[in-house]
């Protein structure tokens, strides 16, 4: 499992006390460096992320309603294509700009084999992708028309992401991120040794704690960011479906429930999703940004949450304020949200610069 540098920690502790967390370490400095030419622009390096991955074959039954207990449906549409949330991020973040270092752990089977070659072909390294005898993970998925889900997953070889992360790539690729994102796809206690190797060198660790579970207290303050829905931020501080059923009775009632969890919990934000109303991030020192849901015609929402995530991980580990990171991670998910599949519905770059920018 990953551990933490003592080189690594000594450099930390080195850095200015102002110097943010989330910021790329500097290289040292020559006493005499040559100077640079005055045409020769200063281009900051990429932001580095260790993404801590899960892959699972998806199929999804696209319908007019989604079926009550024991009812079959008739779906209208089917479809496969690899997803997974920690390979869905990993993209996502790699079509923003970020130098992603991927573990993950795959089936000795078809749907792990045609997943090494996608990643060949997005241009994403396969150092930490290890493979392990038996099937890949695989979930199923129902969408009916106005994007409402049920969702199933079986973990497959992603229970094996530990063995991956044992390994000194993984170590090498840990002591060089500015961000480590992790999922629970995966298994948990993977997860919470690998955001507490990272949480110990000061380097940022966001969790998305879905699907959804009980959080170990070793997990939970190891995340210095989480980022859930809005089922999701019910479970996680303690409310019931009613109070999850309206987003105003949803807001109303984390605000009241927040100081109890700030005191539990020792991390830094808390941003929660909202679909068709937008997200909100809530900060340690009462701070609170909101971010109003872009329009989209027809949603499609299967990997909208993994771009919203790709969104916020690129702009935190690429330094920005979280009002900023937020801003671009709710554009990446509305455009996801308003496209077909799961990985080819993750934007470039240039299409999120082009939805913030304002209109003339």
């Amino acid at each position: 499992m990953l551990a933490a540098s003592h080189d690594r920690t000594a450099a930390h502790d080195a850095r200015p006390a102002e110097a943010s967390r989330l910021s790329w370490p500097r290289p040292p400095q020559d006493r005499n460096p040559p100077p640079m030419p005055a045409s020769a622009p200063r281009t900051p390096p990429a932001p580095r992320m260790l993404i801590i991955g899960s892959f699972v074959q998806a199929h999804c039954w696209y319908m007019d309603r989604l079926p009550h207990s024991d009812e079959s449906q008739l779906a209208s549409r089917f479809a496969q294509e690899a997803g997974g949330k920690g390979l869905a991020v990993a993209i996502g973040c790699h079509r923003l700009g970020t130098q992603v270092a991927l573990a993950l752990a795959v089936g000795a089977d078809a749907a792990g084999r045609a997943l090494v070659e996608l990643l060949h072909a997005q241009g994403i390294g396969t150092g930490l992708v290890q493979s392990f005898d038996g099937h890949s993970g695989h979930g199923a998925g129902l969408i009916d028309a106005a994007g409402h889900t049920l969702i199933s997953v079986h973990p497959g070889a992603n229970a094996r992401i530990a063995e991956v992360l044992s390994q000194p790539a993984a170590q090498r690729a840990l002591r060089t991120a500015s961000l480590v994102y992790a999922q629970l796809e995966v298994p948990a206690a993977s997860v919470a040794q690998a955001l507490q190797a990272a949480h110990r060198l000061g380097i940022a660790t966001v969790l998305n704690p879905s699907p959804w579970q009980a959080l170990p207290p070793a997990l939970l303050a190891a995340a210095e960011i989480l980022v859930v829905n809005r089922v999701e931020a019910g479970a996680l501080l303690g409310g019931g479906p009613g109070e999850c059923a309206d987003t105003a009775r949803l807001l109303a009632w984390l605000e009241r429930r927040l100081p109890a969890f700030w005191a539990d919990w020792p991390g830094r934000w808390l941003v929660v999703t909202l679909g068709e109303h937008g997200c909100r991030a809530y900060g340690r020192d009462g701070s609170r940004h909101a971010e109003a849901a872009h329009p989209v015609c027809q949603p499609q929402p299967i990997g909208a949450g993994d771009a919203f995530s790709a969104g916020l991980c690129h702009g935190l580990a690429a330094g920005l304020a979280m009002p900023h990171a937020l801003a671009l991670a709710n554009a990446c998910g509305a455009l996801a949200a308003s496209r077909a599949g799961i990985l080819d519905a993750l934007p470039q770059r240039h299409e999120v610069d082009h939805l913030l920018t304002p209109a003339t």
